[in-house]
């Protein structure tokens, strides 16, 4: 009995001094290393995450699709994001960070995005026309609304092959009292007085009616919007109307190439 005893005891005690061991293999093994980023996988982080390329100078606009300027309801999951205040203030923070990072360098710019909110939209092109250096828009979808104004900011204006531009007079939506909706009325009035003034500058340098008064094209304008409310054109109609410069021809290596007529275009920005 007490050998059987005394045999117990070794056989367990021999187990414990294994698990002992097997512990402190595991609390002594090595940590792996950490990952190492090195910079081709720190520029697609960028690239994805931040929407910009560094390398290249290359800013993309295009929606959070966290959000969405829509109703505020489930199928607005599925619409297509547009301008807001994210956006323009990645944009915001982008361009300053390209400024920075390469000062004296032509920017690209490629917008992919719908239209939005004015004063986010306006916040945008005020940023993008004083950008101290050229800048090249690539238009991917359709240059509408808020952001066919994003579009007009730039030194060239490329129309990928089946983009579209659209304007219209753009809509308003608001609740309060008597006086808010009259206040909110005028208001709006001024920011379509602005929003013409853009198309104008753009339309009387180049296109079918670069030999007409500011007073003609504005009227125009506001003609074609009372009659069809949305006024679309395709990339080639864009360019013969004026409002882009050209449809894009694959020459990814010349996008920083300016004519001296594009070159005149910031000059007369900050006077609009």
């Amino acid at each position: 009995m007490a050998t059987t005893r005394t045999s117990r005891t070794t056989k367990k005690a021999g187990t414990s001094a294994a698990r002992a061991r097997k512990k402190t293999k595991v609390a002594t093994r090595k940590t792996p290393p950490r990952l190492k980023i090195d910079k081709q996988t720190e520029h697609l982080y960028n690239l994805h995450e931040y929407h910009v390329d560094l390398q290249l100078n290359h800013i993309f606009i295009m929606g959070n699709h966290n959000l969405s300027v829509g109703t505020g309801t489930d199928d607005d999951a599925i619409n297509e994001p547009g301008v807001e205040y994210s956006m323009v203030n990645r944009l915001i923070l982008n361009c300053h960070t390209c400024m920075n990072a390469n000062p004296g360098m032509d920017l690209v710019i490629h917008i992919k995005t719908c239209g939005g909110f004015w004063e986010e939209g306006m916040a945008a092109y005020n940023a993008l026309i004083t950008y101290p250096g050229n800048i090249t828009m690539i238009n991917y979808t359709h240059a509408r609304s808020m952001s066919s104004l994003m579009f007009l900011a730039g030194t060239r204006r490329i129309m990928m092959p089946d983009s579209s531009f659209m304007f219209h007079e753009g809509t308003m939506g608001m609740y309060g009292t008597q006086k808010q909706f009259r206040t909110e009325g005028e208001w709006a009035k001024q920011a379509s007085k602005r929003m013409l003034d853009i198309y104008v500058d753009a339309l009387r340098e180049q296109g079918t009616m670069k030999s007409w008064s500011d007073r003609k094209i504005r009227s125009w304008l506001t003609k074609e919007m009372d009659k069809k409310e949305e006024v679309y054109s395709n990339a080639r109609d864009s360019v013969k109307t004026g409002f882009a410069d050209e449809v894009f021809d694959g020459d990814w290596s010349a996008l920083t190439e300016y004519t001296p007529r594009q070159l005149e275009r910031r000059q007369r920005w900050l006077n609009l």
